[in-house]
């Protein structure tokens, strides 16, 4: 049974249990605000999110606008299958982390072994640890998870851009469904946005605020794509645009509320690196967006 550290506390977020939930009760009051400037209203119960994963200092609000919106539905949640970019690694098929549990400052996050299992019997991915090693991908839901989600389990997924993403992701739903007909269980996949900067290869529009412009174009185009349930064009939109670290987690999440009945999600905010903490001129930064997915 593997325990994974909380590797990058103390630097992506607060290392202390004190430090991490003052940020994150600064991140969830941000998340609320970005909530109540949303088009959220009239729809059923939530299945699956998108968020960002960079740290909490600039993504948090971001990302905790995704989990808000859960909570606020569902007090509830027995279990997420949190869908993440591989970062360090190129995978042949899904990473799943099957049993154990995860580290946070807060307290340790179960696995949920039994629907990892159904995962894996399913054929979503192989047991695999080391995918997720060092990784921030999931590592950076987990604060979510455990402060607004105390009781809740996990199951890790770490996904590359597999061209048959969204159908993994309807596969895993299906598969949670027959295993565990009486849980709650969300899908939560893990990205950021556009890297956008010379450090990353990506200067097309110069600096400042042409760069951010066109940054917000870029990011437009996939969040649409996610917004539309465009399963068949997600992955292959973020590997046009180079929109998306984690593509195939995100498109995942879509088939995964396609099985649910979702006939289209939500962008529940966005914002760039540079929006949340301006350092003189745009020529560096990352953009991070939130989805949200209901059953009709």
């Amino acid at each position: 049974m593997g325990i994974r550290p909380d590797a990058l506390a103390g630097s992506w977020y607060p290392g202390s249990a004190s430090a991490l939930k003052g940020l994150l009760a600064e991140c969830v009051a941000e998340g609320r605000r970005l909530l109540a400037e949303s088009e959220l209203g009239g729809r059923g119960p939530p299945v699956a999110i998108v968020a960002p994963h960079a740290g909490l200092a600039f993504s948090g609000g971001v990302a905790a606008s995704a989990y808000v919106a859960v909570r606020e539905a569902l007090p509830k949640v027995d279990a997420f299958v949190v869908f993440g970019a591989a970062h360090r690694v190129r995978l042949d098929r899904a990473g799943i982390w099957a049993s154990g549990s995860w580290r946070t400052p807060l307290g340790a996050i179960d696995v949920d072994e039994a629907l990892a299992d159904a995962l894996i019997g399913a054929g979503v991915g192989g047991e695999n640890e080391a995918a997720h090693a060092g990784d921030n991908a999931v590592e950076l839901h987990t604060p979510f998870i455990k402060a607004l989600f105390p009781e809740a389990k996990i199951v890790p997924v770490a996904m590359s851009f597999f061209p048959d993403s969204a159908a993994l992701g309807k596969k895993a739903s299906a598969a949670v469904r027959a295993a565990a007909p009486d849980k709650t269980v969300i899908a939560a996949a893990s990205t950021d946005l556009t890297h956008y900067g010379a450090a990353f290869g990506v200067l097309p529009a110069g600096v400042g605020d042409p760069a951010l412009e066109w940054t917000r174009k870029n990011d437009s185009r996939f969040l649409d794509a996610l917004a539309a349930l465009d399963l068949d064009g997600i992955v292959p939109r973020a590997e046009r645009d180079g929109s998306a670290c984690g593509a195939g987690a995100a498109a995942a999440a879509a088939g995964w509320a396609a099985e649910r009945g979702a006939r289209a999600g939500v962008v529940l905010a966005y914002a760039t690196s540079h929006d949340i903490a301006p350092s003189g001129t745009a020529e560096r930064f990352v953009g991070y967006g939130s989805v949200l997915y209901a059953a009709p």
